[in-house]
């Protein structure tokens, strides 16, 4: 396990996955928001398993244009994700009742809170100046969005100039970006 973490440190030195060119893996770019435009592989460790997030191109919902992602599962499941962004809000639109739910609000700030389109969840922005400690990098300046799902309360950190990087459940890290795919990096 040692030398694994030695080898994603050392890759993500260099590595500029789901980022712009010279862009190194743990910082992000303040210039950006947290959703940027960014057309590469994230890869992004879920427990003890792991998917890679792809944009694959744009799906037309309801008469607006999503950008669509896939994430395919380690299992081999593929599950999609359709955003959008207008007027500086990030959406994403929910099948379970055709309509959008916010993702990040246009003007971030500490304590804003909105619900799902069907009701059932809700969000509030706990901090924009979040720490994340994962065992590939240390974060800071994050923006942080605690979450309450039928399913549980998570906590997100989103970083910007890059987006999603991690989640704690119960206060224990459950997910992670990493630089290069977990199976590349367990097949070495």
């Amino acid at each position: 396990m040692k030398n694994l973490l030695i080898t994603i440190l050392f890759i993500s030195s260099f590595s500029t996955s789901a980022q712009k060119e010279g862009q190194i893996f743990c910082e992000g770019d303040e210039t950006e928001t947290y959703f940027p435009s960014i057309d590469s592989k994230k890869y992004i460790v879920w427990g003890n398993t792991f998917y890679v997030e792809k944009l694959v191109g744009k799906k037309k919902l309801n008469n607006k244009t999503y950008k669509e992602f896939t994430q395919t599962w380690e299992s081999g499941h593929v599950a999609y994700l359709y955003l959008r962004e207008h007027d500086g809000i990030i959406f994403q639109f929910e099948e379970c009742c055709s309509d959008d739910t916010i993702r990040i609000p246009k003007q971030p700030k500490n304590g804003l809170t909105w619900k799902s389109a069907d009701g059932l969840s809700s969000y509030e922005i706990i901090t924009l100046k979040g720490k994340l400690k994962t065992p590939i990098c240390t974060y800071k300046n994050l923006l942080v969005l605690k979450s309450i799902f039928e399913n549980g309360t998570f906590t997100f950190y989103y970083q910007k100039g890059y987006g999603y990087i991690g989640a704690v459940q119960n206060k224990e890290l459950i997910s992670f970006v990493t630089p290069i795919s977990p199976k590349e990096l367990l097949e070495e």
